[in-house]
């Protein structure tokens, strides 16, 4: 599995992703030096980033992640790398910025690169599109030491995703999955807490057609907790409404807590 990091967001998610070896990690940036890293030039005009921006070195065959905000002009780039590899399953995960500290020409761009990769996505030349808001993972992270911070935001960016990567690849011990329509394609990840049912997703998505919630759960949990079935079952129970679909997986966990993540399913291009 492959993984691009686009400009300094993407490349320091990617960055985290070194202890799950299952992806092949590659960055594009500005002075960026290492194996798998490939050195951005600048360009004047915005336009030329998707116009001039040269083939990038990489030999990728198989289904590729690119990982990006637009809080750099190099954002504009994606289209062009996109179009590199239109040959692959291709998947992007898109880091909204705040738009309250971008300059006039970083708020344009983002308006343009969010919406042109939504329209790519509604379209099938991209699989599957993750929006991903930093303080909504902030939210999730809780309060942690300020030097720490971005840190543990990418890192559970990085986790989220490895996770629902190995879900998909993965027996569960029980499950009733239904199977998503193609059209829902923009999405975003997530966590619940297994004992209130509270949930914070990364991405505040409009109009939610599926949520699919994958337990992960110790294996003392599975042995030992007899009430663990029905508690799911009724957790399960009180997330449907109308219009919503519901699916859910419990798989085993090899370590001494259990988890909730969650994926949040939407056909529509979001604002």
């Amino acid at each position: 599995m492959n993984i691009i990091g686009l400009g300094k967001t993407g490349c320091d998610i990617v960055e985290k992703f070194d202890k799950y070896k299952q992806f092949s990690r590659f960055f594009v940036d500005y002075d960026v030096e290492g194996e798998n890293c490939f050195n951005a030039p600048s360009f004047e005009k915005p336009e030329d980033y998707e116009n001039k921006f040269p083939i990038l070195p990489f030999s990728i065959k198989e289904e590729l992640t690119l990982i990006l905000s637009s809080d750099s002009l190099l954002s504009l780039s994606s289209l062009k790398i996109l179009e590199q590899y239109k040959q692959l399953e291709l998947k992007v995960i898109y880091v909204k910025p705040d738009t309250k500290f971008l300059n006039p020409t970083l708020t344009t761009i983002d308006k343009v690169v969010y919406n042109v990769l939504q329209e790519l996505t509604r379209s099938a030349k991209i699989k599957l599109m993750y929006i991903v808001d930093l303080k909504k993972v902030a939210d999730v992270v809780g309060k942690v030491p300020l030097i720490e911070r971005q840190h543990k935001i990418n890192e559970t960016i990085a986790y989220a995703y490895y996770m629902k990567n190995m879900f998909d690849n993965i027996q569960p011990v029980f499950d009733k999955i239904i199977e998503s329509p193609v059209t829902y394609c923009i999405n975003t990840l997530g966590v619940m807490d297994l004992d209130s049912g509270q949930e914070k997703l990364f991405y505040p998505l409009d109009e939610v057609r599926e949520r699919r919630y994958n337990y992960y759960i110790s294996k003392k949990e599975l042995s030992d907790d007899l009430d663990l079935s029905d508690h799911i079952e009724e957790q399960i129970n009180d997330k449907f409404q109308d219009n919503l679909k519901i699916s859910y997986a419990i798989y085993e966990s090899p370590l001494d807590h259990s988890s909730v993540f969650i994926e949040a399913k939407s056909p529509y291009i979001q604002k």
